[in-house]
This record gives C-alpha cells, sequence and structure tokens, in this order.
C-alpha cells in the first residue's frame, strides 16, 4: 500500500471568526497511520493550510455538514426563494448570509435533528442546537468554509463524488467513533481555562488506547489501521482537546480509505434527504463480537 496522506480537523464553535481551528496530517500506508503533523492553523487559514498539502487525499471534519430537512424548507421560506433541491444551493446561500441574520432565524425554529444525526451510534447533537454547547456557529461557518473549497481539488461527500485525485471531505463525530473504538468518549474536554489532572489523564487514555487498539482491543479491531505518532506529538495531542478531536477525525479519514466497507453507505439507507442534510461517516460495521 503506497503511503497517503490524510488530516483531521477540529471546527471551532466560536461565533466570530477567526478562531481556533486544529489540524491533524498523518501518512496512512502498509504501516498503518503514523501522524505528521499537529497544527493550530485558525478557521481563515484552515482552507490555504489544505492547499498547501496537495497529496492530500482525506480529510475528517468534526462539525454538521448541513441541516435538517424541515429548518432548510423553513430557511428557504424565509428568504424567498425556492426550497433547496442541492446542498450547494444551501451552502451558498449561507455565504451571502451574516451570522447574525443566520442565528436569528435559527430562534424562530426548533432544534431537530438530521436523519443522520439521529442515526448514529452516539446520537448527535442537532446542527441547531443552542445549549452546551451551542452548534450553529460552528454549524454555520463551517458550511461557508465547505463552500469556499475548490471543487476542482476536493470533494464534499455525499453532495459530491470522490473521484480520481480529488481529496474526500467527509464529516465526522469523533465521540462515535471514540465509542466504536472502546476508549473514553467523555471527560476529556477542558471546562475552563486550568486543565485538571483527571482531564488529562482521559486525554492519555484516549490516546494510549488508540496508539494500542490491535493489541488491546482483539481481534475486532485488526481491520484498523495501527496508530503511530512520536512522543512529542503525543504531548502536543494530550495537551488539548481540540488536538484530541482532530486527531479522532484524521483517524476516522485513514480507516474509512483503509476498510470502506466497515462505513455504511448513506444511500443504503433509502432516504434521499441523506442527498441534502449530509452524513456522519462512521465505521458502524465494525464486528462487535467478542
Amino acid at each position: 500500500m503506497c503511503a497517503m496522506l490524510v488530516g483531521g480537523v477540529d471546527f471551532s464553535g466560536a461565533k466570530t471568526t477567526p478562531n481556533d481551528t486544529w489540524l491533524v496530517t498523518g501518512h496512512l500506508g502498509s504501516m498503518g497511520l503514523e501522524v505528521a503533523s499537529v497544527k493550530n492553523p485558525g478557521s481563515l487559514a484552515l482552507a490555504a493550510e489544505l492547499d498547501a498539502l496537495p497529496e492530500i487525499r482525506a480529510v475528517g471534519f468534526d462539525f454538521p455538514f448541513s441541516l435538517p430537512i424541515d429548518f432548510m424548507r423553513y430557511l428557504a421560506r424565509k428568504l424567498e426563494v425556492d426550497e433547496f433541491q442541492e446542498w450547494q444551493e444551501l451552502a451558498m446561500k449561507l455565504v451571502f448570509m451574516t451570522y447574525e441574520e443566520f442565528a436569528a432565524i435559527t430562534n424562530e425554529f426548533e432544534a431537530t435533528k438530521r436523519f443522520t444525526d439521529k442515526n448514529a451510534g452516539r446520537q448527535a447533537k442537532s446542527p441547531l442546537h443552542q445549549v452546551n454547547p451551542n452548534m450553529v456557529p460552528m454549524t454555520f461557518h463551517g458550511i461557508r468554509m465547505l463552500a469556499r473549497l475548490n471543487p476542482n481539488r476536493y470533494a464534499v461527500i455525499p453532495f459530491q463524488s470522490a473521484s480520481g485525485s480529488l481529496c474526500t471531505v467527509m464529516e465526522v463525530y469523533p465521540r462515535e467513533l471514540l465509542w466504536l473504538l472502546g476508549v473514553p468518549d467523555q471527560g476529556y474536554k477542558a471546562k475552563d481555562k486550568k486543565t485538571n489532572e483527571k482531564t488529562l489523564a482521559v486525554r492519555r487514555e484516549i490516546v494510549d488506547g488508540l496508539l494500542n487498539l490491535r493489541e488491546k482491543g482483539g481481534a475486532k479491531y485488526q481491520s484498523c489501521p495501527r496508530l503511530n505518532m512520536t512522543n512529542a506529538i503525543k504531548g502536543q495531542i494530550i495537551a488539548s482537546d481540540h488536538a484530541i478531536d482532530a486527531l479522532v477525525a484524521c483517524y476516522a479519514a485513514g480507516l474509512y480509505f483503509a476498510n470502506p466497507e466497515l462505513f455504511p453507505d448513506p444511500l443504503d439507507f433509502d432516504n434521499d434527504c441523506v442527498l441534502t442534510e449530509g452524513w456522519i461517516y462512521a465505521p458502524s460495521k465494525l464486528n462487535k463480537g467478542p
């Protein structure tokens, strides 16, 4: 297997830009996934950072790529436009809206979930969820960022077809992947500026769990790439919950390319809404036997 570059992004939920946005990259090859870098380029510099990596083949992002179908219909009525038939139409409308305009409309609407949010192994928050955490800024700024990606270089799935040398851009949910891999999916977030030892201990457990997944996880994880990193990079990741999420998003992208059969095809669910609502890509077909 020739090594390929994959990445993972922890996108900020801040209302204003620029803001913290972390990127982890790694090389996926016959020896597994070797983490290459951990960076915090910020939201405005992220696209340029990715463009500077012409060899990158897949990136996992940890924010909702779209909105619930019933809210999209409501938004179309508020904007006095035809119902959105394609995700690109929605994305371009958000590009020309201010955050304040978008937030005002979301405040009028119940925080319903997408089909994929309700069917994730760890049920995901609605993209319109506004309390602990507020998902609206992350969703708004994230979709606008995706809309600006060069379509000749990137394919945002499942809205666009990933083929040839295009870089696959996929929505992932770090908590769900951690849960599927049998490592802690809670207790690693910094609640305030002081990160206590308990939080750091959970982060160490997560990183060590991923590094030793094949040895400690048993036969059901043998199809997962072996994760490798230097001690210096390990220290960077443990120091930040944002870096943890970016690492998990990177691992999800690597696992998708290493073993795509572990990931359900969204079109298999006989629900056309996924082509406008989006899909959380997770290896839910992992063998869950003893």
